[in-house]
């Protein structure tokens, strides 16, 4: 958070997946901190290994909502797994939903089912890492868009807070895969994208409307952990 405040960004979603561990952090940062940078509640998801997408918490409903979903994810299988099903996707009615096509054949279909149950609060989600086939994803993306009618919004996919964290984001794939670095290559950050960038540099990789969509989304959001309380049941 501290470094998000210090680029001058308006506003972070804090999206781990399939859980919600760090945003009390990211508060606690903020209030530490008097900082001016909006925190935006929410998780990641993968649904059958081949549909990615983005919840994010508008209200204090939309938060209740999504812990209900990893709590149900997270009871279906062993410690530090979890399984989503289609109903938990499908039963959602506070959350935003940023959808994050994987880039093949498949996304068609899926972009379908999520725009069937959530047309008011989807959104196409494009990463730029400047990757080999990058180009080739996003005009994946613009066809997407096109043919569902959904808007595309710009999304960071930060891993870590800046670029000098690389090696240490190695070192955590390597342990995450029980290995050593030198045997994990295809599986290790090409660059260092997935760290906080400039503002002037998000705005040289991204279209101006899809970080105005961006922005319109963080707006949606006014929901603060600080809402939360203990609330007794009544005798």
């Amino acid at each position: 958070m501290l470094q998000a405040d210090f680029l001058q960004y308006s506003a972070i979603a804090i999206t781990d997946e399939c859980s919600v561990a760090g945003v009390v952090r990211a508060h606690t940062a903020i209030k530490q901190h008097d900082l001016s940078v909006k925190q935006i509640v929410g998780s990641m998801f993968w649904l059958n290994s081949e549909c990615q997408f983005l919840l994010l918490c508008p209200s204090r409903e939309a938060y209740a909502e999504l812990c209900r979903i990893i709590t149900n994810a997270r009871r279906r299988c062993e410690k530090g797994e979890y399984q989503l099903s289609e109903w938990d996707v499908m039963s959602l009615r506070h959350c935003l939903v940023i959808w994050l096509p994987c880039g093949d054949e498949r996304d068609l279909r899926w972009g379908r089912w999520l725009e069937q149950y959530h047309a008011h609060r989807l959104w196409i989600g494009v990463q730029r890492h400047l990757s080999s086939h990058e180009h080739k994803y996003l005009a994946h993306c613009e066809s997407l868009a096109v043919e569902l009618q959904r808007p595309i919004t710009a999304c960071g996919g930060v891993l870590m807070h800046t670029a000098t964290r690389l090696p240490l984001q190695h070192t955590l794939t390597a342990i995450k895969l029980n290995t050593s670095i030198d045997k994990v290559c295809g599986h290790l950050l090409a660059n260092t994208e997935r760290s906080l960038r400039p503002k002037a540099k998000l705005t040289k990789l991204y279209r101006e409307e899809w970080l105005a969509e961006s922005i319109y989304i963080a707006s949606l959001c006014k929901f603060k952990l600080n809402e939360l309380q203990y609330e007794y049941l009544a005798s």
